[in-house]
C-alpha cells in the first residue's frame, strides 16, 4: 500500500472513530431529552453490545491477556454500566458540547497524573502545557448559572476513564478482548436490576429511536469505533494515533449545533478549542509539539 494510500485511509478510519465517540455524547443528549431514561439508554447499549460480543468473551476470555476478576470488576465499574450511566444523567442537564470538552479534558489530565505517579513517567514541558491549556478550557466550561450536578459528573466520568486506562495499561489487557468483558460483563449485571428495579420509559418511545440509540450505543461505538480507532493508529503512526481524542470536543461541539440545535457560547467555543489543542500535547507530547514546530517553520 502506497503511502499517500494508507495516510488517506488512515484519516478515513480516524474520522469514523470520532464522528462515532462525538455522536454518541450527542445522542445520548437527545434520547434523555426526548424520552428515554437514562437507565434504558444503558441497557439498551448493553444489552445489545453483550449479545454482540459475548461470542468474542467466549474466544478470547481464556486466551493471552485475560484479566482477573478484581480487574474485570474494576474495568466494568469504571468504563461499563456505571460509567455510562452517570454519563446518560449528566447529560440530561449538561449539553452535549460540554460533555465533549470535559470528559476527555480530564481523562487526559487524570491520566498524565496517574502515570507520574504511579509509572514515574516525566510529563515534559509539552505535556505539562498540555496539561495547562486542557484545564484552561475545562474552566470555560464551568462557569455561568447553568453549571450543576451535570457538570460535576461529566468530571467524575473523566476520572474514571483515566483509572480503566490505567488498569488497562497495568494489566496489558487487548483492547478487544476489554471491550468484550466490559460489555458482557456490564450485560449480565446491569440488566436484571434495570428490569426489576429502575425507572423505564422505553414503552413509550418510538421504535425508530430505540433501533437508532441500540444501534449506534450498542454497535458503533462498542465494535465500528473501537476498530477504526485501532486502524487509524496503525495508518498514521502512533503520535496521530494517540492524538485522536483530542478532536472530540470541536466534533462534538459541532454535532451539537448540527443535530441539537444547541448554539455555544464564545466561552464554550474557546474552551472546546484550548481542550482540542491541550489534549493534543497532553497525549502526543513531544511528538505533536516537534510537528507542529516543523510546520509553523516550513509555513514562513
Amino acid at each position: 500500500m502506497t503511502s499517500s494510500r494508507s495516510v488517506a485511509l488512515g484519516l478515513f478510519w480516524a474520522a469514523a472513530a470520532i464522528l462515532i465517540w462525538s455522536g454518541s455524547l450527542v445522542l445520548l443528549r437527545l434520547g434523555v431529552t426526548t424520552g428515554l431514561t437514562a437507565y434504558d439508554l444503558t441497557a439498551l447499549r448493553f444489552g445489545v453490545a453483550g449479545a454482540l460480543l459475548l461470542p468474542v468473551l467466549i474466544r478470547r476470555g481464556a486466551g493471552a491477556g485475560r484479566p482477573g476478576p478484581i480487574s474485570v470488576l474494576l474495568m466494568i465499574t469504571l468504563f461499563g454500566a456505571p460509567y455510562v450511566l452517570l454519563l446518560s444523567l449528566a447529560v440530561k442537564t449538561a449539553p452535549a458540547a460540554a460533555a465533549g470538552a470535559l470528559n476527555p479534558g480530564v481523562m487526559a489530565i487524570a491520566a498524565a497524573l496517574m502515570a507520574r505517579v504511579f509509572y514515574g513517567e516525566a510529563l515534559g514541558p509539552a505535556r505539562l502545557f498540555g496539561i495547562a491549556l486542557t484545564a484552561l478550557g475545562v474552566a470555560a466550561f464551568l462557569r455561568g448559572e447553568d453549571v450543576g450536578f451535570g457538570h460535576a459528573v461529566l468530571l467524575a466520568t473523566g476520572v474514571m476513564w483515566a483509572g480503566y486506562a490505567a488498569i488497562m495499561r497495568s494489566r496489558r489487557v487487548p483492547a478487544l478482548t476489554a471491550t468484550a468483558f466490559i460489555a458482557v460483563g456490564s450485560a449480565a449485571l446491569y440488566l436484571p436490576v434495570y428490569v426489576l428495579a429502575l425507572p423505564k420509559q422505553i414503552a413509550g418511545v418510538p421504535v425508530l429511536t430505540i433501533v437508532l440509540q441500540a444501534a449506534f450505543h450498542g454497535v458503533l461505538v462498542t465494535t465500528i469505533a473501537v476498530y477504526a480507532f485501532s486502524r487509524s493508529a496503525e495508518l498514521l503512526g502512533p503520535a496521530a494515533g494517540t492524538s485522536l481524542p483530542a478532536l472530540i470536543p470541536v466534533a462534538t461541539l459541532g454535532l451539537d449545533v448540527l443535530v441539537l440545535g444547541e448554539a455555544p457560547d464564545a466561552g464554550s467555543i474557546a474552551g472546546a478549542g484550548l481542550v482540542t489543542f491541550g489534549l493534543a500535547f497532553v497525549l502526543a507530547g513531544r511528538a505533536f509539539a516537534r510537528g507542529l514546530r516543523t510546520k509553523l517553520i516550513v509555513g514562513r
